[in-house]
Parts: structure tokens; sequence; C-alpha cells
């Protein structure tokens, strides 16, 4: 009689080596959804700094061409309404005190998309309402040995009858970005307080604001403001595209994401000296 070899009786997994398993496996899903989610916002915030490079660059354009800034569109025309991105100007004066009010993609000639963030909602923009009249940017005919005022007919503008045989005629770089209520630029400053820009010497042009990851205060292209489900800190808050002009606008690119002072905002904010050299329309030099 042959006798049949030994054999272990097989068995299956037991629950606490399949619970065992299926624990590992929901920690390598966690990790892996969380490295997604920061390449994805990393590239969300790529695509918003390109764009924003975009825009300013059409500012420039604009300037160049205009010598002065645009006024914002209204954030609150959807897509598919009556001039959506079409600057709101009315005898140079941007009306309604640029409440709600985005980049003016159409004025200057990018689409929606150039100015929308990474999340496509669409770019704040504010600008010192000085600088979007007439001949406001050009500072061609000031002259830095100038002795003179500003000239024109709001008493804001580099003096035309500036020569080389007349400084007394021309307008200085400062008697320019003094006049004016407060003088020339907007105030931009960190969460904490910190002036990190102000006028009159060093004011913002303009300030080019993306909501960031959080969106709070941004439009969507259905003229709808996002409402975010993180609570933006209060001075981030005054970011928003629905206020009016604010006495200044913050910028704090460097503060911890994921601290107690929470700031995903990016900003774009160059002077009005700068913005003008960019344009070819600097003071005058010898």
């Amino acid at each position: 009689m042959l006798l049949r070899p030994f054999r272990r009786a097989s068995r299956g997994f037991t629950l606490i080596e399949i619970t065992v398993v299926l624990v590992i496996i929901a920690i390598f899903l966690a990790m892996a959804a969380v490295m997604f989610r920061g390449v994805a916002a990393a590239q969300k915030r790529s695509i918003t700094g390109t764009r924003m490079a975009t825009v300013d660059a059409a500012l420039v354009q604009f300037v160049q061409l205009n010598k002065r800034l645009p006024c914002p569109a209204n954030g609150t025309i959807a897509w598919n309404g009556v001039n959506p991105g079409v600057e709101v100007i009315a005898a140079g004066v941007c009306t309604g005190n640029q409440a709600n009010g985005v980049v003016p993609w159409v004025t200057l000639g990018l689409t929606e998309s150039d100015a929308t963030d990474g999340w496509e909602r669409r770019l704040t923009y504010r600008v010192d309402e000085d600088l979007v009249e007439t001949g406001a940017m050009d500072m061609s005919w000031c002259d830095p040995a100038g002795t003179g005022a500003a000239a024109g007919a709001t008493n804001e503008l580099c003096n035309t009858a500036c020569t080389n045989s007349a400084l007394g005629n021309c307008t200085s770089p400062v008697n320019f970005l003094t006049a004016g209520a407060g003088g020339k630029g907007l105030r931009v400053q960190s969460i904490t307080g910190t002036a990190l820009m102000a006028p009159p010497n060093t004011g913002a042009a303009y300030v080019l604001i993306s909501h960031g990851e959080s969106g709070g205060g941004g439009y969507l292209n259905t003229g709808v403001l996002f409402t975010s489900t993180t609570i933006d800190g209060t001075e981030e808050q005054l970011n928003y595209a629905n206020l009016v002009l604010r006495a200044y606008y913050v910028d704090d690119a460097l503060t911890d994401l994921a601290g107690a002072s929470h700031f995903d905002d990016l900003v774009s904010r160059p002077s009005v000296l700068a913005l003008a050299a960019k344009a070819g329309l600097g003071p005058r030099s010898h």
C-alpha cells in the first residue's frame, strides 16, 4: 500500500492580515493624493504666474500706445453678457470707484483665458485713478534737474514746455509723483501692516491679484463672485474684487501657507516709475 505524501492543509488570509493590507493600501493612497494635490497646486500657481506676466506685458504695451493705464472691467458681467472685459471709463475716470474690477482683457487685446488664473477665476485689477487720464503715464517730459511743478488741466502731468534751456519749466519726477491727492500710486503692505510700497515715491501704479487656491473674492467667468470654503484672513479679504478701491492692498507671499496667517494670493505691483520706464516713457536723461 502506497502512502500519500503529507501536505499542509491550505488556508486563506485571516481577517487581521486583510485588515493590515487594507490599511497599508489606504496609507499609500492618502500619500499619493497629497502628492497629487501638491503637484496640481504647483502647476496652477505656475500657470497663474505666466498669465499674470502676460497681463503685465499687455499693460506695458497699452501704456506705450496710450500714455495712460486702463480702468478695470466689470467682473459681474458673464462671458456671454454685454461687453465683458471692456474697461469701464467715462470722462477719464474709472466709474463705480473700481468695485468689481477685473483685468480689461478686451481693451488689452487679450483673451479671457489670458486674464484668468490657474483656478479659472478672473484676475482682480486695481489702478491709481490719477494714472488713467490722458497722458498720465508720460514722464518723458519730466526732468530730474527740473524745478517746476506738475502741469496740465489737472495739475498732475509733466510740463510739455520742458527744454534743456528752460529747466525751470520742467517738472521733476518728485513733483510729478507727489501731485494729486496723497501722491500717485497705490499703497501695498503685508498682513502685519509693514509698508511694502507707499505713495508718493514708491506707490504701485496698479495691483494685479490672483486669489489663489482658496479663491475667495475672485470672479468666475459667469460673473459670480467665488465663495471660498477656506476662511481668508481679515487682511487678505481686502483684496476681494467686489470691494471699492481700498486705502491699501495686501501682498504677503512669504507667509506660511499652512499657518494661522494663511495667505495664498499672488500679487503683481509695479511702481509708477518702473512701469513708465518699461513703457519707454521714463523721465528725461542728460
